[in-house]
């Protein structure tokens, strides 16, 4: 009986051995990742499109740089505004004591103190328009910079899938280790994902854009009643 439950047990054993080793067959033909050294022996012309798509990843990676850049002068460009919007706040509190000091004095308004308040106000409402518009400036920046690198997602599986193909259409039997649809799968996602980004930078331009526009009105007021515009 003992040896009976024994055999039992082993049997459990080996069973679910055999489950594990099968199982881990399985996921390896889902692989999607194909070690460079494999191409090593795949004839230089027919490495054509695995080069074509590693360009294409080193351009995106190179536009995730350049990205990341923007959104930082982005930052050092809202600081500015808001510096300037604070400095066009204390002229105009300064402007707007004058007013009332010149009634409180009983000679009436002075003209020339009702000039500067004006400019003043006028001032204030085109720093205020830059300060939101610089805003909006850094999120476009910051969502460019997250479809930047949406973008060099796509480049990377597309350039497994490419490393894929060459290494199957070179005739290597390591190929059918790994699964095609999944490569194709994964390259689908990946550009859903960069289309999706892209329709939120679009939207985020949209609004820079209106910002800019009432900024650039709101300045060009300025101008006309004789303060310093930009």
């Amino acid at each position: 009986m003992f040896q009976s439950r024994q055999r039992n047990v082993l049997g459990s054993l080996s069973a679910a051995l055999l489950l594990g080793l099968s199982g881990g067959c399985s996921s390896s033909r889902h692989s999607t990742k194909v070690d460079e050294s494999w191409l090593a022996r795949v004839p230089p012309d027919q490495m054509n499109d695995v080069r074509q798509a590693q360009a294409t990843l080193n351009k995106a990676e190179d536009q995730v740089t350049r990205a990341s850049v923007a959104e930082e002068d982005g930052k050092r460009e809202l600081k500015i505004a808001k510096k300037e919007e604070k400095a066009a706040k204390a002229s105009r509190d300064a402007a707007q004591s004058a007013v009332k000091a010149s009634k409180e004095t009983g000679r009436g308004e002075d003209p020339n103190a009702q000039q500067r308040l004006e400019q003043a106000d006028a001032q204030l409402a085109a720093a205020k328009a830059q300060v939101t518009w610089r805003e909006r400036v850094a999120t476009t920046r910051k969502s460019l910079k997250t479809m930047r690198e949406r973008e060099r997602d796509v480049a990377e599986a597309e350039l497994e899938q490419a490393r894929y193909q060459t290494l199957q259409h070179s005739g290597d039997v390591r190929a059918e280790k790994l699964n095609g649809n999944e490569f194709a799968r994964k390259v689908d996602e990946a550009k859903q994902k960069a289309q999706q980004t892209q329709q939120v930078v679009e939207n985020d331009l949209k609004q820079q854009r209106e910002a800019r526009a009432e900024w650039q009105k709101l300045d060009s007021q300025v101008q006309a009643i004789g303060g310093s515009g930009r």
